[in-house]
């Protein structure tokens, strides 16, 4: 794997854990598409992608969220530039059973380094659900507001 790519999802696995809100956002490219029970959204500025990443974020938190880690399931070189990048993640939760789930990042790099410009949901972890479709309504509800 790409040493850069490694150390990027470094970074992110670790603000993901921290549930820091900013430094996880910073790690994303706009426009951003999150893929999720088969339905696209695309979140065009900042304004729309930072608030529903502190909503999704304090949700895991709600929910017992200790801590995260995360292995590499696979990476696919599209090309120097861009890759899509499958990880399982297991989730520490604070009295309550560990969640496990997939998630494949679309990444690209670009001046700033890499950046996740797509992330698709495909493990179905019910209680998950609840805070994803949360993040999805606020960036919908702020979006009619603009």
């Amino acid at each position: 794997m790409d040493q850069g790519l490694e150390l990027f999802f470094e970074r992110y696995g670790e603000a993901y854990s921290a549930l820091d809100a900013n430094a996880t956002s910073s790690m994303f490219a706009l426009p951003f598409m999150t893929i999720h029970q088969g339905q696209g959204t695309v979140w065009e500025t900042m304004d729309l992608l930072h608030p529903a990443t502190v909503s999704l974020l304090d949700w895991f938190e709600q929910q017992g969220f200790l801590s995260s880690s995360y292995k590499i399931k696979d990476v696919l070189y599209i090309s120097d530039d861009f890759a899509s990048v499958n990880l399982i993640w297991s989730v520490t939760r604070l009295n309550m059973d560990p969640w496990q789930y997939g998630t494949c990042y679309h990444v690209k790099r670009g001046d700033g380094g890499w950046r996740i410009y797509c992330v698709v949901q495909f493990d179905t972890i019910p209680e998950l659900e609840e805070g994803v479709e949360a993040a999805i309504k606020l960036r919908h509800s702020l979006h009619s507001n603009l």
